[in-house]
């Protein structure tokens, strides 16, 4: 019995020996865990701080690059990036939302190119056309968006876009046209560009009509827009041929088949009917 008792008692006190030596040690794991995260966090805090106070990573040149409507001088103004600010202590973010604001700005990128280079890359809105609205013309961009009031020293030499907008509404299937249209305009290489159309007329029963600047008035329908103008290249040629006006005339491109030529009174709409000429292609 007493032999027994001994041995319970041994045994105990193997476990809480035991016991002790793990919790010992894990008390030290526990210790050089919280003095390996203070170093870390010591070290990061003195390398931050280095980084920020040294001259190696002062900004010396700040770069924009893709301005065309905007100068570099009205983005560097725009980003207020202060002179020998670290390139590290830049907040990339504000920046860009700072550029943002101008409306000629349709994204904008702020890198850095180490040590101490700044990078502004900008992509900006291309104004493609007018559009009239209660306070004046807007221009608007190749995805619909009218970003601008049209003010002094704007480029207002772009077609006037007419019938095909609504307030608001930019979804409705003769807008959308009138884009196509205007994309296929712009990089168009044969007589009629953006640069010599006045305007892009819209109607829910007739479609799209195209006024140059010399007053010739075209009606192209809803649909192959660049097919249609291809065609009427030889029309236009004979047309000149003939040496007439072509201010007064209205050239039906509907079926491009059958392109119909007639002449109009300057003072008719373009619906007048008059002398009709058929050119069959």
């Amino acid at each position: 019995m007493k032999r027994s008792l001994i041995s319970n008692f041994s045994a105990k006190k193997n476990r809480l020996k035991r016991r002790s030596q793990h919790i010992f040690r894990d008390m030290l794991k526990a210790f050089a865990l919280v003095c390996l995260i203070s170093v870390s966090v010591t070290s990061m805090i003195y390398g931050y701080h280095f980084m920020i106070c040294s001259p190696y990573f002062k900004i010396k040149e700040t770069i924009v690059r893709g301005c065309k409507e905007l100068t570099e001088k009205e983005i560097l103004a725009l980003a207020s990036v202060q002179p020998e600010q670290s390139i590290f202590g830049i907040n990339a973010n504000a920046v860009e939302r700072r550029i943002a604001q101008n409306p000629w700005v349709k994204d904008v990128y702020v890198g850095r190119e180490l040590p101490d280079r700044l990078v502004i890359e900008v992509v900006e809105r291309t104004a493609v056309a007018l559009i009239n609205r209660n306070d004046g013309f807007h221009l608007m961009d190749f995805d619909g968006v009218l970003f601008k009031k049209l003010e002094h020293g704007d480029n207002a030499d772009l077609p006037v876009l007419s019938g095909c907008y609504t307030e608001g509404n930019t979804e409705s299937a003769l807008f959308k046209k009138s884009l196509e249209l205007l994309r296929y305009l712009s990089s168009s290489k044969e007589f009629l560009t953006t640069k010599n159309v006045s305007e892009i007329h819209g109607n829910e029963v007739f479609g799209l009509s195209l006024f140059t600047s010399g007053g010739l008035c075209l009606r192209l329908g809803f649909n192959s827009y660049e097919n249609k103008l291809m065609r009427l290249v030889p029309v236009m040629e004979d047309l000149e041929r003939r040496n007439l006006n072509l201010g007064f005339l209205l050239i039906d491109l509907n079926d491009p088949t059958k392109i119909t030529v007639q002449k109009k009174n300057v003072f008719d709409s373009p619906a007048t009917t008059g002398t009709k000429k058929a050119y069959r292609i």
